[in-house]
């Protein structure tokens, strides 16, 4: 989480931690803190619901969704979208075939996530599953667009659900001496040089999406 918030924290927005009441997330909300970093706390199985309380608690209209299994968000992607929330109420930069699994957010506003009104535990939970269901009907929405990468989707995976994803990342970190500030043209480049690394992980994400 600490790699996340503050990789985040580059995009020069300000960054709040959406977490559970659950006791279970005790330690984590007061590392945080600890830490000085924001937190909001909410439902543990509504989750929509918890991302519409942290943005009303703190102000937010515009919402830069990023998770927790993401530590190697493309900051430089994010900024250059900003500036679609003019045009835009939701924007999908996690589907399928769109960034480097794992370097993906999105941009949705306030008022959009207002407006799903499903009871399905799947959408509650997944927040704006709701929406991207919708992403060929509303005008209002639209998926990233960053073909750059397109010929990476299917051999790198940065994202972080299994042990093999986590022995990934370590070793690409370590490569960075640490850096929060490790950008997508770094990693492609040790990529490059070191491509069987990237086998660790490949197995156990085919056939998902973002």
């Amino acid at each position: 989480m600490y790699h996340v918030v503050k990789r985040l924290e580059q995009s020069g927005l300000p960054v709040i931690v959406a977490t559970s009441t659950d006791a279970s997330d005790d330690i984590l909300a007061e590392y945080l803190k600890g830490q000085k970093i924001e937190v909001f706390r909410g439902s543990l199985l509504n989750v929509l619901n918890r991302y519409i309380s942290a943005a009303e608690a703190f102000g937010v209209e515009e919402i830069v969704r990023v998770t927790a299994d993401n530590p190697l968000v493309d900051i430089v992607a994010l900024k250059r979208s900003l500036t679609l929330f003019q045009k835009y109420d939701y924007l999908d930069g996690i589907y399928q075939d769109g960034l480097i699994k794992g370097t993906g957010f999105e941009l949705v506003s306030l008022k959009e996530l207002k407006s799903i009104k499903s009871n399905n535990p799947h959408h509650l939970e997944h927040v704006t599953v709701a929406l991207r269901e919708n992403l060929t009907k509303n005008p209002r929405y639209k998926k990233l667009q960053v073909p750059n990468y397109h010929q990476f989707i299917d051999k790198i995976i940065l994202t972080c659900d299994y042990a093999e994803d986590l022995e990934l990342l370590r070793k690409i970190f370590k490569a960075s001496d640490y850096s929060v500030a490790i950008t997508l043209q770094d990693i492609l480049s040790f990529y490059r040089e070191n491509p069987w690394i990237f086998q660790i992980n490949a197995d156990l994400h085919q056939n998902q999406g973002t």
